[in-house]
């Protein structure tokens, strides 16, 4: 939505039209540079007087609620995008759970958590004489954990946005 005030846009009496003019004498002049800074010093303004446009979600009765004027704000034709994630029904989707990646993560953890709950018991014998090594058990996992958080970071996450200017 291009959320600025459609009724007053044009109008040399609104408010951020006065503002923006008694302002203009200190943008200067001199090049690419000072426009461009003026340009986004006149953003600044609008985006003070008009601000983000602000949205409501309630999850439980599956509603987006939209507070904007819908005289001004929307016009006729305006299309309004909004980026959402569903959750999904493990028993309407039934392979979710054979994401291979999902069940290596999920052994990783738990034998991380199994190696945590024996090193409680170190040096204990069961019977027979043999004796469980938790502490081994914790450092295999939380070394599997960081290979499958190191593939997911590369495989699966979107690169970083590298800042311009």
């Amino acid at each position: 939505i291009p959320f600025f005030d459609n009724s007053r846009t044009n109008s040399m009496f609104s408010s951020k039209y006065q503002f923006a003019l008694s302002e203009m004498h200190s943008l200067g002049g001199g090049g690419l540079a000072s426009f461009e800074i003026a340009q986004e010093y006149l953003m600044l303004i609008n985006e003070m007087f008009t601000g983000q446009p602000s949205f409501r979600y309630n999850r439980h009765a599956d509603k987006l609620y939209l507070d904007i004027s819908w005289g001004s704000d929307a016009d006729i034709d305006d299309f309004i995008v909004v980026e959402v994630d569903k959750i999904l029904d493990p028993a309407t989707y039934a392979d979710i759970w054979s994401d291979m990646f999902l069940k290596r993560y999920n052994t990783a953890l738990m034998k991380k958590q199994w190696g945590q709950n024996l090193t409680k018991f170190e040096g204990m014998q069961l019977p027979g004489g043999v004796t469980m090594n938790g502490r081994q058990l914790y450092d295999d996992a939380t070394a599997e954990l960081e290979v499958i958080q190191t593939e997911m970071s590369l495989r699966y996450e979107l690169p970083v946005d590298h800042l311009i200017g």
